[in-house]
């Protein structure tokens, strides 16, 4: 390797690092999906439970950024890029065997069950993994739900890939995915905001473990910053907020 190529290479890495030990929490980007009620928009208002305990957290820790900051993407899109980008944070992730070692984490604050929905009058059994070998299944890329169907053997030309989780409720509906994976609390909410009708429907199989959701951070997040943040939460949780949001959205 020439030494132009080599002082590049030097120098880049001192530019990314040098980054990285001096962000500060205004100087991270705030990602976040389209997964309710935990992180969703409505009347042109980003809102949920991991929305407003993020508002509150920066609050707590006088940060000058507001709702209006925290940006909306396509689950895949955001998981990409918290995974190649320093100063970021995506939320709400499930946090699995699998991504540990990818990102730093602050939480718990709910779990999040994944589950196989399908037509009732499909009438479809499931009695063990390998019986979803004979189905179609929908999913949203890089979803907690692809990657527990991908860990547990289930081939990919059986999952049906997604960006937007009302995709898959509306191709069950209509027949054109025999199931469809994804967070119980958060797949029911989504059948009833299409317009569909909950009855028509029914929880067939349920893919474990149940991992909780967490705020996840660029894995070269300081660990200061990270001590930070989960003590803001700790605190949201003994003063009652953090009740108070999730009672608001179980009504």
């Amino acid at each position: 390797m020439k030494i132009k190529q080599i002082l590049a290479l030097i120098v880049s890495f001192l530019i990314f690092h040098s980054i990285t030990l001096a962000q500060n929490i205004d100087d991270i980007k705030y990602i976040t999906e389209d997964y309710p009620p935990y992180n969703f928009k409505e009347d042109g208002k980003l809102k949920g439970i991991s929305v407003d305990l993020m508002v509150l957290m920066l609050q707590k820790l006088k940060s000058k950024l507001l709702r209006s900051d925290i940006k909306l993407y396509p689950w895949a899109r955001g998981y990409y890029y918290v995974q190649t980008t320093p100063n970021t944070c995506l939320f709400a992730m499930t946090r699995s065997r699998k991504r540990e070692k990818l990102f730093k984490w602050v939480g718990p604050y709910s779990p999040n069950p994944i589950v196989l929905f399908a037509l009732k009058s499909k009438n479809i059994r499931i009695n063990s993994i390998k019986d979803l070998k004979r189905y179609q299944i929908g999913v949203v890329r890089d979803d907690i739900s692809e990657q527990y169907l991908i860990e547990k053997g289930i081939p990919e030309r059986n999952l049906y890939r997604v960006a937007y989780p009302e995709q898959n409720a509306k191709k069950l509906n209509i027949g054109r995915v025999d199931m469809w994976a994804y967070g119980e609390a958060v797949g029911i909410w989504i059948i009833k905001k299409s317009g569909l009708n909950p009855q028509n429907f029914e929880i067939i199989y349920h893919l474990g473990p149940t991992d909780d959701f967490y705020f996840a951070f660029h894995k070269q997040a300081p660990d200061k910053l990270i001590l930070r943040f989960q003590a803001a939460f700790d605190e949201l949780k003994k003063e009652g907020k953090y009740q108070d949001i999730i009672d608001r959205y179980s009504k």
